[in-house]
């Protein structure tokens, strides 16, 4: 995450350390398959193949933006950015929540899914990469830095 780390032990607990203003390393109780951590909001999956989320929910100005609230489902892979979460679907789809426009209420579609099946997923803090079942990579979210410039980070090379 941006202030915090966290891991699941060989027993399958988690824990977290570094920064906990937001409650974001307060490791749940249980036992867990995955883990990630975001700007300010942890998610992990648990050995029932479900998602739990915690920390902040919102932006750094209080905006409501849903990243620690999971969708129901079983998952094999979770991955969370900066104010947006995704997983990897049991059944190879992908699923997206929280922050899907800026603070100025412009659309950035970070939460936009895409069609298809996958075998990984990895988030930034502003764009999402999957790699597909055919082994090649697509990429959604942001496309520019917070001033506007065009750098790339969403549009994946092609090839396997």
């Amino acid at each position: 995450g941006a202030g915090h780390s966290c891991a699941v032990r060989t027993d399958g607990t988690i824990t977290c350390w570094g920064d906990n203003y937001h409650g974001q390393a307060d490791a749940p109780a249980g036992t867990y398959t995955a883990i990630t951590a975001g700007y300010l909001h942890s998610c992990a999956i648990r050995t029932d193949a479900t998602i739990t989320c915690w920390g902040s929910n919102t932006n750094a100005w209080g905006d409501y933006r849903g990243q620690a609230d999971p969708p129901a489902g079983t998952y094999t892979a979770i991955t969370a950015g900066l104010y947006h979460s995704c997983a990897l679907r049991t059944d190879s789809t992908i699923t997206c929540w929280g922050l899907n426009e800026d603070s100025d209420g412009n659309y950035i579609g970070l939460t936009d899914s895409p069609d298809g099946t996958y075998t990984a997923i990895a988030a930034g803090a502003g764009h999402s990469c999957a790699v597909r079942t055919d082994g090649t990579i697509t990429c959604w979210g942001l496309n520019e830095d917070s001033d506007g410039n065009y750098i790339g980070q969403a549009d994946p090379p092609d090839g396997r």
